[in-house]
């Protein structure tokens, strides 16, 4: 192979690496949100949802959307794991697809499964987008700027992590702080009854202001510098978001699928 032949491979190769990186939370991050919504589905849901996830473990369902980046098949679900707002603008309704208007579809699908009559197979394809998409939505950097990618073109560096801003977010800070399961358990035990109970009102627009309320916080570096009491602060803001978006999820699929809950559409879901 001649060198420009490997320089242009390099690139494709970089460029691709780039691009997957800027999905999502990453694997390790839509493991944990997964993870603790289990931790807080009722039993009953538990054995439901399975069920239709087949031979995919939770961890799979969390990322089958991201593993589907490489199907062209799919490359109409590209634009549903993020939304993007101008900064100081409000969400207007439209017919775009983003991350917030497929779960609340999905959501809404799976509700009246019964009246519409969806197969084993559609149920299971909206599980996964509720799996994936409720994750993505509590990443502050998915609910970014269209200026800039949701900070996809923004490069950083520090002494422990670098590259696009979207990719720390999405997983170097929480690998660098070796955030597991027992990390979000314990930030969970951290808080108060009355703010479990907010969290579990299911609201999508909500999510996603909260969400993007971080923003001003995700861009605060200078030199594109990203110090020790930047990673310290942030990381917090991480956990909170993988153990919120957990109760969410778990609230969604207890909502949906089992057979105590109260079968009438959450008024709050609707925006």
């Amino acid at each position: 192979m001649n060198n420009r032949f490997i320089t242009i491979l390099f690139l494709s190769i970089l460029l691709f690496n780039s691009n997957v990186k800027s999905f999502a939370w990453g694997k390790t991050g839509h493991n944990l949100v997964a993870e603790v919504a289990f931790k807080f589905l009722d039993s009953t849901t538990q054995k439901i949802v399975k069920k239709y996830l087949g031979n995919l473990t939770i961890e799979e369902a969390a990322n089958w959307m991201d593993e589907q980046k490489g199907n062209s098949y799919y490359n109409y679900m590209r634009s549903w794991h993020y939304i993007n707002l101008d900064k100081g603008t409000k969400y207007a309704p439209s017919a775009e697809r983003n991350s917030m208007t497929v779960i609340h579809s999905a959501f809404s699908e799976l509700k009246n499964r019964h009246e519409t009559e969806l197969s084993d197979k559609e149920i299971k394809y909206r599980i996964l987008l509720l799996f994936h998409l409720v994750g993505d939505l509590h990443q502050p950097l998915h609910n970014g700027y269209g200026i800039d990618r949701g900070g996809n073109s923004i490069q950083v560096s520090s002494p422990h992590v670098s590259g696009n801003l979207h990719s720390v977010w999405d997983t170097q800070i929480l690998e660098y702080k070796r955030i597991n399961l027992d990390t979000c358990m314990q930030y969970y035990a951290s808080l108060k009854s009355d703010e479990i109970a907010s969290f579990k009102k299911i609201n999508e627009l909500k999510w996603m202001y909260e969400s993007r309320a971080y923003l001003d916080q995700a861009y605060d570096f200078e030199k594109n510098f990203l110090d020790d009491k930047y990673l310290d602060k942030n990381i917090e803001v991480i956990k909170k978001q993988l153990v919120v978006g957990g109760i969410r999820l778990a609230s969604m699929l207890d909502e949906l699928f089992n057979p105590a809950a109260n079968k009438k559409v959450n008024p709050d879901s609707t925006f």
